[in-house]
């Protein structure tokens, strides 16, 4: 008798034969045993395809996709909400992994509440350290809209893969994820605001692993740059819904402070192009939703001048700071 997965795990990868196990494995002995999950190689050129089909091979939970060409973190993860059956959705990257019991804590926390979305913790482990996030995660008294949660006191995490998304949510709305990097930044912040109940969970589940290679780690390109201009560029329209660009939003000061992110990066490239259309956009939008900054509570006082004065300058003068620090510590 067939029964329904409460959960799919999504994990895509690609050319990740030296460390994929240690995440397929832990969604195989998941303490959660009504699983979906789904490996998707996205154009490996490595063992890769090979080790998915073994992993299909000892479990019959598991189901594998082909991509035959790499598209990307965002169309591999697309491909597997296409054959998704699960009650809700997780995703994992095949370089991290998740807490033994952490789906079925996750599941039975969302399933009680019918959530659309359930936000959790995650451990960042970088250079040998270990660090929870986000910090200032809190308990919410009951489930809120997602306009309620931009104006919920803290900022939004755009990470898709440290949250437990209802299916049926994800597929009514046609959410998907982009092309290219920083895959769901403009995604999470369009499904926060059309869900009707989200939570959080202080509770830290994944292991995030920053290691050699990683975007995080690596040198800040024009695709980089191009690939987030492009996401917050999508999120533009969101600003339309006079409900989330309240005062008080989460929304209108986590999209300055990407701006200001945004600037950060294209100094780093260096390029005087680069640099001159990031001013223009970034002066672009500080023109036409600065004024939703005011009386910002989430920000502190020096933030939000430097933010509605201008972001590029706030990235100019922390990129100043650090590299001075920088320079006393050589």
């Amino acid at each position: 008798m067939y029964h329904k997965p409460k959960v799919s795990i999504i994990i895509p990868c690609y050319n990740s034969e030296g460390y994929l196990q240690k995440a397929v494995d832990s969604a195989l002995n998941q303490s959660l045993q009504e699983l979906q999950i789904i490996l998707v190689d996205d154009g490996s050129t490595d063992k890769t395809p090979v080790l998915l089909q073994q992993y299909k091979m000892q479990d019959n939970r598991v189901e594998v996709i082909i991509h035959p060409e790499n598209r990307g973190l965002g169309p591999a993860r697309n491909s597997g909400i296409e054959i998704a059956e699960g009650e809700y959705l997780f995703f994992l990257d095949s370089d991290d992994y998740i807490h033994p019991n952490g789906l079925e804590v996750l599941y039975e926390y969302a399933n009680s509440g019918q959530l659309d979305i359930l936000q959790a913790q995650y451990i960042v482990h970088k250079d040998g350290k270990k660090k929870v996030m986000p910090p200032d995660l809190v308990s919410l008294p009951e489930p809120v809209s997602g306009v309620e949660y931009f104006n919920s006191g803290f900022f939004i995490e755009p990470k898709a893969c440290v949250k437990l998304w209802r299916t049926d949510f994800i597929k009514k709305h046609n959410l998907h994820f982009a092309i290219g990097y920083y895959e769901d930044v403009a995604m999470v912040f369009e499904a926060i605001a059309r869900a009707d109940k989200i939570d959080n969970i202080l509770f830290p589940i994944y292991h995030y692993i920053i290691r050699e290679g990683s975007i995080t780690r690596q040198s800040v390109t024009k695709t980089h740059w191009e690939d987030f201009i492009k996401n917050l560029s999508e999120i533009q329209h969101l600003f339309m819904r006079a409900e989330l660009t309240g005062k008080n939003s989460a929304f209108v000061a986590g999209y300055f402070l990407y701006l200001k992110e945004l600037s950060v990066m294209a100094l780093k490239t260096g390029d005087p192009e680069i640099i001159n259309e990031t001013k223009e956009f970034v002066s672009q939008m500080r023109s036409k939703y600065g004024k939703f900054l005011q009386g910002n509570r989430l920000l502190s006082f020096p933030k939000r001048f430097l933010l509605k004065r201008s972001p590029f300058l706030f990235a100019v003068l922390k990129k100043a700071y650090y590299e001075k620090i920088k320079k006393a510590d050589i």
